[in-house]
């Protein structure tokens, strides 16, 4: 079966309060977008589709000349806008897994998982939900006997509904068939007069399509950026993250709490890293080295068995 995947990056993240575009704001030195395309390419799609609002020509420039296709929603109007504005670069046939560009904690574990489930069952629509004690602001997954009958918008919630504690993650997959002869069915009467994919999971429940829900254990895997301190939340999770790999496989790390790692630097086994020790960009620190306090290292070769003495600071 071929798989397309669709990143959807058209936010304008007006929260940020910044020029750049949301997506490219960076998270251990990486933009976060990034992230995505990283665990996107590991499920083997033969095409990524990367959804650009027509603004933003700073994503677009950067990453022109990777294995892309490139679609525009012209207007923000919703999710199932965006959806249907990228679906002619969509393959003929191919099931189209749809991510956000925002939610750099997925995994491919979870993407696998469900992607495999899908194929299994043989789903018109898959997604991830999660399970949440104050589930404010998420669509709710409204359920009726043992069916998926709707997701709810917060916004057009009823205060029975409201109280639902499994929500919509926004992370889907469509099969070819149900999402092409269906997007054009979405309506906007709702309380944001805008399209919503989510719309697709009333209509397959009226149309007797099967739809599957897969609860993910984790919530902070489907965690949204939206503002600088969510950014700030996820990048310090991403850099537990990090260092516990790296403390896996022989590295030694000294107070942990006050070291900072970019994603892109490489430290090999029996490296000893002690207390306030910053390493950036494509910094590379062999085998048996020892990193004083305090250093500063970005782009710096440490050749096996070096040690660097305390407040050392590498810029190359």
């Amino acid at each position: 079966m071929t798989l397309n995947i669709l990143i959807l990056a058209a936010g304008l993240g007006t929260r940020m309060k910044s020029e750049k575009s949301k997506v490219m704001h960076e998270i251990l030195g990486r933009p976060m977008l990034e992230y995505i395309f990283d665990s996107s390419e590991v499920l083997s799609p033969s095409r990524i589709i990367l959804l650009l609002s027509p603004n933003q020509k700073d994503i677009f420039n950067r990453y022109k000349n990777r294995n892309l296709f490139f679609a525009t929603q012209e207007r923000p109007l919703g999710t199932g806008d965006a959806v249907k504005s990228a679906l002619q670069e969509l393959e003929e046939s191919a099931d189209l897994m749809v991510l956000a560009g925002d939610v750099p904690l997925i995994t491919v574990k979870t993407l696998q998982k469900m992607y495999e489930s899908h194929l299994k069952e043989m789903n018109s629509i898959t997604f991830l939900t999660m399970n949440l004690d104050n589930p404010k602001g998420y669509g709710r997954v409204y359920m009726q006997r043992k069916k998926i009958r709707a997701i709810i918008e917060e916004k057009d919630a009823s205060d029975k509904i409201k109280k639902i504690n499994e929500v919509n993650s926004g992370i889907y997959t469509f099969s070819y068939d149900f999402l092409t002869k269906n997007i054009n069915g979405l309506r906007n009467e709702n309380a944001q007069k805008e399209y919503y994919i989510t719309d697709l999971v009333k209509i397959a429940y009226d149309k007797n399509e099967k739809t599957q829900a897969i609860m993910i254990d984790d919530a902070n895997e489907v965690s949204g950026i939206n503002d600088r301190q969510q950014l700030g939340d996820i990048e310090q999770i991403m850099l537990k993250r990090k260092l516990e790999t790296l403390m896996k496989n022989g590295v030694t790390i000294r107070n942990p709490q006050t070291v900072y790692i970019d994603d892109s630097v490489k430290v090999f086994p029996d490296t000893e890293i002690k207390s306030n020790v910053v390493l950036k960009g494509n910094t590379i620190i062999e085998n048996k080295c020892t990193i004083g306090e305090f250093s500063f290292i970005k782009n710096g070769l440490v050749k096996s068995g070096s040690e660097i003495k305390p407040h050392t600071i590498i810029d190359e």
